[in-house]
């Protein structure tokens, strides 16, 4: 099974897991199609893209210290290390650029609040255990914006709100409308929809 992608990955990059976008495709969290595989790798990679057997990867080199908590899959007779779906929506909170985007982490969020599923409480457990400050209040504003009634979501990542501002969307430079309250630079639109809440 050499040539399936996920293995390749598992066999060059170690220690690593099946990330980002490649994950929410397997959960079923994006019905966008990526024709790179993501890989989140602690091994010493220097390079952001590798070709391998005529396959295109995508490396989001991390410390080793990041790559516990990922679940196996079967990938025929092999098994595959990824993240499941609260750890996939936690990374990208983190480092939205490893979804495609914060547009695409809310798309992913949205689809996850809608899974049969979903488990709020998982993804408050990883949040704490893999997140970051700029990850808290991401959720904190996106879930305001998606999941208007989950206000527990919003109260615990409230109690983790860290000084300095963040971009929404860090890979967009506009700076964007400062929301004070989430100390989040609303840098791209990613609902019609505003957060009902005093600015």
């Amino acid at each position: 099974m050499a040539e399936d992608p996920w293995i390749l990955a598992r066999e060059a990059f170690a220690p690593c897991y099946i990330g980002g976008w490649s994950a929410a495709e397997h959960w079923g969290l994006t019905e966008q199609l990526f024709r790179s595989t993501l890989v989140v790798t602690g091994a010493s990679v220097r390079a952001k893209t590798a070709q391998l057997l005529g396959h295109e990867f995508r490396l989001f080199r991390v410390p080793r210290s990041r790559i516990d908590g990922a679940v196996l899959v079967w990938r025929g007779s092999e098994r595959v290390a990824v993240s499941d779906r609260e750890r996939t929506i936690v990374d990208g909170l983190r480092q939205p650029a490893i979804c495609g985007g914060l547009r695409h982490v809310a798309q992913m969020m949205s689809a996850y609040g809608e899974a049969k599923e979903r488990d709020f409480d998982k993804l408050i457990v990883t949040a704490k255990k893999h997140g970051s400050g700029a990850a808290w209040k991401r959720l904190g504003y996106l879930a305001e914006v998606l999941w208007p009634d989950e206000t527990r979501l919003a109260e615990e990542a409230r109690r983790r709100i860290t000084k300095g501002n963040a971009r929404l969307d860090p890979a967009i430079k506009r700076p964007g409308r400062l929301l004070r309250r989430w100390g989040i630079l609303v840098n791209v639109t990613v609902s019609g929809d505003e957060p009902k809440a005093r600015a």
